[in-house]
C-alpha cells in the first residue's frame, strides 16, 4: 500500500470507445487506433457447443477486447456462411475462422486462420494440439497471444499471471497465483504469517518478506523452481527489512532496510556474493525500489524534500533528482518494460489515483479518477494495461485497466488483496 510504506510499517508492527479504421494499424501502447475482426462460429467436432461458446469463443473475444490494438465485431454479424466480402462490408478488416476437434484420445486440436477481408489474403495460420488435461481458456489465451504477435511483433499477454497477497486471517498473510483472466488460482507460500510485497524475476523466480520467523526477512528461490528459502539476512538481524524487487537480470534485489529510529534506506543485494550494500544515506523515509529494464536506473519514493515524492537515481546511488513536481503526495514507482514511463499514485482528499509519468515527455498524466482508491501500480509485461489494487466495490480488489483509464477490469473476487505483480515468467 502507498501509505508511505515503510514508516507506516515499522511504526504499525513496532507497537474505450472504439475508433476502428481500415486503413490505420498503430501498434504502440499510446495509439486508440484498433483493428476490427470479425469472429466466424468455430467448426466443433466431439465437443459440446454451449461450452465452447463459453470457454473457448467468449474467452477469445475478451481476450482481444483487452489488448488495445483488436476490437472484435459485435453487431451486423454476416451468415455463418458469408464470403470474406460480407465480412468486410460489415467492417471487418481481419475474419478470424478457427475449428476445434477433440480426438477418440481426448486431446484436442485446434486450426485457426486469419483473412485480409480486403486482400482476401490469409494473414495468419496455426495449428494447435493440447491434452485432454488442458482446459478450452487456455487454447483460447495462446490463440489471442498469437494473434496479436501477428499484427504487433510482441506475444499478448492472455496467458500471462499475476502474484498477490492475500490476507488470510488477521496477522496472515500469504502470496497467490492467478491467471490473466482470473482464473485458475493457486496458493504461493504456508508461512502462516504476515508475507508481503512479492517480486517476480524475469525467469519466474519469487522474493518476498515473510515474518514467519519473527522479524522481517526476505525469502525466495535461487533456482527457477527451487525451494523457497532465506536470502537476507543470511545471519544475525538486517533490522527492519521490506519491498525486494528482482533486478532485470535476476542476479540482485534492491530492497529497503530500516533503523530503529524510523529511518530507511534503499540497498541493493548481490545474490551471489552474498553483500548487500546502502544506495542511500540520511535521515528520513527512502522506500519502494523500481529498476528500469537495463537495471542502471531505480527509482523509488523518499520525504527528503518533505513529503513523500518519487525520485530517481543510478544503481550506485549517484546522479539523485526528483522525478514528480506536481502534488504533495506522489509515491509507489513502478517503471514501464520499455523504461518510457513511469505509473505511480498520488494522493488528493483523501485517496490515491495512478499516474504515469512519460519520460520524454517530461509530463504527468492522470489514468484513475473516481470517490475509491487506486493502490500499488505494476505494468503488463505487454506495457498496455496496468494492474492495480482497488476498494471501489467496498474491500480491496485487483483490478486492470487501459493507459486511457476507460476500460477497467476486475480480476478477483477475494477480499484483502493486496501488491499485484503481473508477469510472463511463471
Amino acid at each position: 500500500m502507498p501509505r508511505f510504506l515503510v514508516r507506516t510499517f515499522l511504526c504499525t508492527l513496532a507497537t474505450l470507445i472504439l475508433q476502428a479504421q481500415q486503413t490505420e494499424v498503430v501498434l504502440s501502447a499510446s495509439s486508440s487506433a484498433k483493428l476490427v475482426l470479425g469472429m466466424a462460429p468455430p467448426k466443433v467436432s466431439g465437443l459440446d457447443e454451449a461450452q465452447v461458446a463459453a470457454e473457448f469463443t467468449a474467452v477469445v473475444r475478451r481476450d482481444l477486447d483487452e489488448t488495445g490494438v483488436f476490437a472484435v465485431l459485435q453487431e451486423r454479424l454476416p451468415s455463418d456462411t458469408a464470403p470474406a466480402k460480407a465480412w468486410k462490408e460489415a467492417g471487418a478488416q481481419w475474419l478470424l475462422t478457427v475449428r476445434l476437434t477433440r480426438a477418440t484420445t481426448g486431446d484436442l486440436q485446434l486450426e485457426a486462420s486469419a483473412l485480409d477481408t480486403a486482400a482476401e489474403k490469409a494473414v495468419f495460420t496455426k495449428p494447435y494440439k493440447a491434452d485432454r488435461l488442458v482446459p478450452l481458456r487456455r487454447l483460447a489465451h495462446a490463440l489471442a497471444d498469437d494473434l496479436v504477435a501477428r499484427l504487433t511483433g510482441e506475444r499478448g499477454v492472455a496467458s500471462s499471471r499475476v502474484v498477490f497477497v492475500r490476507e488470510m486471517a488477521p496477522g496472515v498473510k500469504e502470496l497467490f497465483q492467478i491467471d490473466r483472466d482470473g482464473a485458475n488460482l493457486i496458493q504461493l507460500t504456508r508461512h502462516g504469517s504476515l508475507t508481503l510485497a512479492p517480486s517476480v524475476a524475469p525467469d519466474g523466480r519469487l522474493a518476498y518478506v515473510t515474518y514467519k520467523g519473527g522479524a522481517p526477512e526476505i525469502w525466495g528461490q535461487r533456482r527457477r523452481d527451487g525451494a523457497h528459502e532465506k536470502l537476507y539476512p543470511l545471519s544475525g538481524a538486517g533490522g527492519m527489512v521490506s519491498t525486494p524487487i528482482w533486478s532485470p537480470d535476476g542476479r540482485r534485489l534492491a530492497f529497503v532496510q530500516g533503523d530503529r529510529r524510523g529511518n530507511s534506506d534503499i540497498m541493493i543485494l548481490d545474490l551471489e556474493a552474498g553483500r548487500a550494500r546502502r544506495l542511500t544515506d540520511g535521515n528520513g523515509i527512502n522506500t519502494e525500489p523500481s529498476w528500469n529494464p537495463n537495471g542502471t536506473q531505480i527509482a523509488f519514493t523518499s520525504d527528503r524534500e518533505g513529503g513523500p515524492q518519487v525520485f530517481l537515481m543510478q544503481d550506485d546511488g549517484s546522479n539523485l533528482r526528483r522525478l514528480t513536481g506536481e502534488g504533495q503526495y506522489n509515491a509507489s514507482p513502478a517503471w514501464s518494460p520499455n523504461g518510457a514511463m513511469i505509473a505511480y499514485v498520488s494522493r488528493f482528499e483523501g485517496k490515491f489515483d495512478l499516474f504515469i509519468y512519460k519520460l520524454g515527455e517530461g509530463k504527468a498524466y492522470q489514468i484513475t479518477t473516481g470517490v475509491s482508491t487506486s493502490e500499488s501500480p505494476a505494468w503488463s509485461p505487454d506495457e498496455r494495461r496496468l494492474v492495480f489494487t482497488s476498494n471501489r466495490f467496498g474491500s480491496a480488489q485487483i483490478f486492470t485497466t487501459d493507459l486511457s483509464g476507460r476500460q477497467v477490469v476486475r480480476m478477483t473476487e477475494l477480499p484483502g488483496c493486496q501488491s499485484p505483480k503481473w508477469t510472463r515468467g511463471r
